[in-house]
């Protein structure tokens, strides 16, 4: 991609590449704000209060690859472009709802178009940035982008409150006008260095394996008559995503190529992020839930009750960009995932205590974990690809971090059901054991994470990868 030639304006093109990231944050902490507020008013049961969330991670976590493929071929910026229009319209559609059906539909529009802004977005940053500078610059694209993941619950919460919940989505609006004036006014010009085509099988395979797989898990249907439905289902979606990795290893042209895991260290940050995403996005809904329906927080209180969480990630991104860049990967991403271990277990005991000064502490521990770890393991994920399969790489980096998104609601919802027991709290159908049990999920996942970093992340990526002989099975290094 070339920026009329003029290295100097890339700090102005960083800047652009913000508005997809900040509006999928925007969104991922408005609606943990506002989700008890539009379910009552759409009459959603537990089933759809899930289906609110999960359909937007659902959508982009079956596509995210498919869309850095795209942008790949016909251009980062006109994908980032197209993205983008496309994510206001369907935002729009979200706060125009009246049925719980039409907002999830909404939300799943949304997911599909963020799947085509978001790994370009990431990748033209990585472009543009020198290569001595990618850590700081993909600390400056996510830490502006935090800004609006530690604005939403407050605005959120405001907006309930004061306004009205479509508020939430409509202001995505003119964070998408902002951006595109600027991808317009700064002249971007995208090159295609690859037109490689889809696969249309494994198009197809891989949203109806995640589609299935995530519809069993999320019924609650384990002691009744339709059990058998529930797990008939599971084991389609299983088989369908063996066969979906089976294809992608074999044939010529793979929608992903999971030959590029063959890599070890590109291997090891997509399982982090994915590991983390889990943590932060059953954190990110269900903590905000926690906190109106189990002590009683207004949607404002809920919304500044949650700052413990996004402000250390804020105030440490910048720090680890620069620790990347002087020292490499290891040092912010093992600091970064002790802190989370920690804040794991302090906040599932403030959650079964009901204390909230206990679970602030623990969401100020997590909080500053993710904000020395995340961006390092996703820079150095990048920095590994050669310039021409950036856009690809970044889409696979995406899908496993989408995947954790989908899974860690799925996986936290299916256990906080099974372990349900105690009087329900609120509208949401969970009881506090329930809450804690789920919550208690992400400990092992952070334990996990902790050990792959201790035993794999090591070297800084080369500032100048080798470029791809064009084979897909050609691991990058």
């Amino acid at each position: 991609m070339a920026v009329n030639g003029r290295s100097q304006r890339r700090w102005p093109v960083i800047l652009a590449m913000t508005g997809s990231l900040s509006m999928i944050m925007l969104d991922s902490t408005v609606l943990g704000v506002a989700l008890p507020t539009v379910s009552s008013d759409l009459s959603m049961s537990g089933g759809m209060q899930a289906w609110a969330v999960n359909g937007f991670l659902l959508a982009m976590a079956s596509c995210v690859a498919i869309g850095g493929r795209v942008g790949d071929a016909i251009g980062r910026v006109r994908a980032f472009q197209i993205g983008m229009f496309g994510f206001m319209l369907a935002s729009i559609g979200c706060a125009a709802a009246t049925t719980a059906e039409w907002f999830v539909a909404a939300r799943v529009a949304q997911g599909l178009c963020a799947a085509l802004m978001q790994p370009a977005s990431a990748a033209i940053v990585i472009d543009v940035a020198a290569p001595e500078r990618r850590g700081v610059a993909m600390a400056t694209y996510a830490g502006i982008s935090l800004l609006f993941l530690a604005a939403g619950p407050v605005i959120g919460g405001m907006l309930v409150e004061q306004a009205s919940w479509p508020w939430c989505f409509l202001i995505n609006v003119p964070v998408v006008i902002a951006s595109l004036a600027a991808t317009i006014g700064l002249q971007l010009v995208s090159t295609v260095p690859s037109r490689r085509p889809l696969d249309g099988p494994s198009v197809l395979m891989l949203p109806t394996s995640m589609l299935l797989l995530t519809w069993a898990l999320q019924q609650d249907t384990a002691h009744s008559a339709d059990a058998w439905l529930r797990w008939t289902t599971a084991a389609i979606g299983i088989g369908l995503a063996w066969l979906f990795i089976r294809r992608q290893l074999m044939i010529a042209t793979p929608l992903i190529d999971l030959r590029l895991f063959r890599n070890q260290s590109l291997r090891t940050n997509a399982l982090l992020l994915m590991g983390l995403q889990v943590i932060t996005v059953g954190q990110g809904i269900f903590g905000s839930i926690y906190m109106q329906e189990c002590l009683g927080f207004t949607p404002v209180q809920a919304g500044v009750g949650s700052l413990p969480l996004l402000v250390p990630v804020i105030l440490l991104v910048h720090v680890a960009g620069r620790m990347y860049d002087k020292s490499g990967p290891r040092t912010p991403i093992v600091s970064g995932l002790l802190l989370i271990l920690m804040g794991t277990g302090v906040e599932t005991f403030g959650i079964a205590a009901e204390s909230y000064p206990v679970l602030g502490a623990g969401m100020t521990l997590l909080g500053a974990g993710c904000g020395l770890a995340m961006s390092p393991a996703n820079v150095d994920a990048l920095s590994r690809a050669p310039t021409e399969r950036r856009g690809e790489v970044a889409g696979l980096v995406q899908q496993m971090r989408q995947l954790g998104s989908t899974f860690g609601i799925t996986l936290i919802v299916l256990v906080m059901h099974l372990s349900a027991s105690g009087e329900v709290i609120g509208t949401s159908g969970l009881t506090l054991r329930g809450i804690a049990s789920g919550f208690g999920l992400h400990i092992a996942i952070a334990a996990i994470c902790l050990f792959l970093a201790l035993r794999f992340v090591h070297e800084k990526a080369p500032l100048k990868p080798p470029a791809s002989t064009g084979h897909p099975s050609t691991p990058t290094t």
